[in-house]
């Protein structure tokens, strides 16, 4: 049987989720998504669902183009005074960092990097400006001018202890496909800060790349708990459960219903998130024996859920789909043949019996 494990619908190459909590406010979010295979237990790779409201931005599929060589350079805020008193220069920090968190909000990377040089200028050591900083640099694309910032500021005990500088790391050496950093950042992050949800969702998408499904599980399930109306996180939960299944046979049974009941409950927050019908397909098609289900009706749910995911996500949906339901629809065949074979037996039995008698 083919391992339809790393098949699953998400977003669209690698999840990239940015959530940020710069100055106590909520900061934006980037998505740039995971590639279709087989769900490694995941997901139809769809768009991941907008704001869950806890107050983030979220970015669609961001990818902003590399400077080019020549590009002219921001023009630089003046240099502050020397004569300034400390109040007068946390003053003007706070207002900066005021500024510089409204025009993250408005996608205005370089008014973000502006508002941060400014505040830097007033407090050269200020970790909250450079994270502020890094972040305008990368919705610009300068991902080397990024970690150069967050080394700088990761030397401050408070810049450190930033989640928001982990989750910026994770995204730029997720952006350069250094993915066993961008993991370990996304984990650095979450560990400071537990409820931090673009983390969660960005560590998870990995775990299920890796086909780390134990940990997977313990991700989506903190996901859940945060976000119990979110079709995205309850998606991500049964393809966990999905991907767990096969590596714990004692369990099986159970975590298959999990994952089917993970992938309903998806549907009925929103009838209309085609990576649950995705999943749900690829869960049926695979799971065989599937609990209390047999064969032909579990090939023809297969096919009814991937033939809804085709419909409901259009010319965005995931090609490989067409295959799966060319495999559903020749296992529906399949056991339309066992079905009339066993008939026919039954009654040539039948038609022998009755002459003996």
């Amino acid at each position: 049987m083919i391992d339809r494990r790393n098949c699953w619908c998400v977003s669209t190459s690698v999840l990239l989720v940015y959530l940020g909590a710069c100055g106590g406010k909520a900061a934006p979010q980037a998505t740039a998504p995971p590639p279709p295979s087989r769900p490694a237990a995941g997901a139809g790779q769809a768009q991941p669902p907008q704001g869950q409201g806890d107050g983030q931005v979220t970015y669609e599929d961001l990818k902003p183009q590399p400077p080019a060589d020549n590009a002219p350079a921001l023009p630089g805020p003046k240099p502050a005074t020397l004569d300034l008193t400390a109040e007068r220069r946390s003053a003007i920090v706070n207002d900066e960092l005021r500024k510089a968190d409204s025009a993250l909000k408005a996608r205005n990377a370089d008014g973000a990097v502006r508002a941060a040089r400014t505040a830097l200028d007033a407090d050269e050591s200020n970790a909250a400006a450079m994270i502020r900083l890094a972040h305008g640099y990368y919705l610009k694309g300068y991902d080397d001018k990024v970690e150069a910032v967050l080394t700088i500021a990761k030397k401050r005990r408070d810049g450190e202890h930033d989640p928001v500088l982990w989750m910026l790391l994770g995204l730029t050496y997720d952006r350069n496909n250094r993915e066993d950093e961008a993991l370990a950042a996304y984990e650095k992050a979450t560990q400071l800060k537990p409820d931090y949800i673009a983390a969660l969702h960005n560590k998870g998408t990995i775990y299920l790349k890796r086909k780390r499904y134990a940990d997977a599980v313990t991700t989506y399930e903190r996901l859940v708990s945060l976000q119990s109306q979110s079709p995205r996180a309850h998606t991500y939960l049964g393809a966990a459960y999905r991907g767990r299944s096969a590596d714990d046979a004692a369990q099986r049974e159970g975590l298959l219903r999990k994952a089917e009941s993970e992938l309903r409950m998806a549907m009925n927050i929103n009838p209309a998130y085609a990576p649950a019908y995705f999943n749900m397909g690829i869960l049926y098609l695979d799971a065989d024996p599937f609990p209390g289900m047999d064969a032909l009706p579990r090939m023809q749910n297969a096919q009814k859920f991937l033939a809804e995911y085709k419909q409901k996500a259009g010319p965005a949906g995931v090609p490989q789909a067409d295959d799966y339901l060319i495999a559903a629809q020749k296992g529906i065949d399949r056991e339309q043949k066992a079905l009339e074979r066993k008939k026919k037996k039954e009654a040539q039995q039948q038609k022998k019996k009755a002459g003996e008698q």
